[in-house]
């Protein structure tokens, strides 16, 4: 069964165009990622969303997204995806993506992963950072990114959002840390995170005291409202840094061992924090222990560095 997206451009005539008229863009994950499609959706509109289950909730929230198709339904067969379609918009890239769009009789435009230069920047620090997702994205496209925010409706609330944790423990500020940040904001806290991570988010949320609240869940029905409540959140560079900033939420990013330079960042959804430091960036996606040992990219990042951008 498809996902039909339930948002102002469903509801519009253009939505209802025939379906040969329809975009198919794939992007199969991460959050991060799939938020950052946001920039081009509405451009691309009607869409017809093609993604993992973890992300097709907020793939039918992105603009102009109006039936969200399942990867793991198509793999068994459930749902199809033979079209016909205007355009295929592949903004994964893969060879996944690539024997998916070998079978539909469209014309395909593709995303350049830069996979080379950003290995090079890792391993050898030399190169000239990659354009960012969006832009890439953009390129794909053909069509210019839209300004932020991409979802609605747009976040008006007068929380401080915290995510303390990330997929890889480099990307990882200190707990306490985040606690004395909560501690100090004069207003309610929000403390959010994915599904595997409820003790920690519960852990900093019980640190702040009542004023704070966990969200963590395995879905975005709780965390999206949550999100809409945040005046500024605080995360590393994760999926929900970009979640936060597609509703108009001004973010504040903790970069370690990824660089707000190498993609990912845009600097009119906030403030980058970073450690000029000679071993950046180590990692494409972050990793499991700090390769010098110090996790100094990330210790080097004060409450008080914080405390100084989160109010505009």
């Amino acid at each position: 069964m498809s996902l039909q997206a339930q948002s102002p451009q469903a509801q519009s005539p253009q939505a209802q165009s025939p379906q040969e008229q329809r975009s198919l863009v794939i992007r199969f994950s991460s959050l991060g990622d799939v938020v950052l499609c946001g920039a081009v959706t509405g451009g691309l509109a009607p869409v017809t969303f093609l993604t993992k289950r973890a992300f097709a909730e907020v793939a039918a929230a992105l603009p102009g997204v109006v039936e969200v198709r399942v990867w793991e339904e198509v793999q068994a067969g459930r749902q199809r995806l033979d079209g016909p379609w205007a355009q295929v918009v592949d903004l994964h890239a893969s060879p996944r993506s690539r024997r998916v769009c070998a079978g539909l009789r469209a014309p395909v435009r593709r995303v350049a992963r830069h996979d080379l230069r950003r290995r090079l920047r890792v391993w050898l620090k030399v190169g000239a950072p990659p354009p960012t997702v969006v832009a890439r994205y953009a390129a794909a496209a053909q069509l210019p990114p839209a300004p932020l925010p991409w979802l609605s409706p747009a976040a008006q609330g007068t929380a401080l959002g915290l995510v303390p944790g990330a997929s890889a423990a480099t990307k990882r500020w200190p707990a306490e840390r985040f606690v004395a940040l909560g501690q100090a904001w004069p207003g309610p806290v929000v403390v959010l995170g994915g599904p595997d991570e409820g003790e920690r988010v519960q852990a900093v949320a019980l640190a702040i005291g009542p004023r704070a609240r966990a969200v963590a869940e395995r879905g975005f029905a709780t965390t999206l409202p949550a999100l809409r409540d945040c005046a500024v959140l605080v995360a590393g560079d994760t999926g929900l840094l970009h979640l936060a900033a597609a509703l108009g939420v001004r973010v504040v990013g903790l970069f370690g061992p990824t660089t707000s330079r190498d993609g990912f960042w845009s600097p009119a959804a906030g403030t980058a924090l970073e450690a000029p430091l000679p071993c950046r960036p180590c990692s494409l996606h972050g990793g499991a222990t700090c390769p010098v040992g110090d996790h100094l990219c990330m210790g080097a990042l004060s409450v008080e560095h914080v405390q100084a951008v989160l109010l505009p």
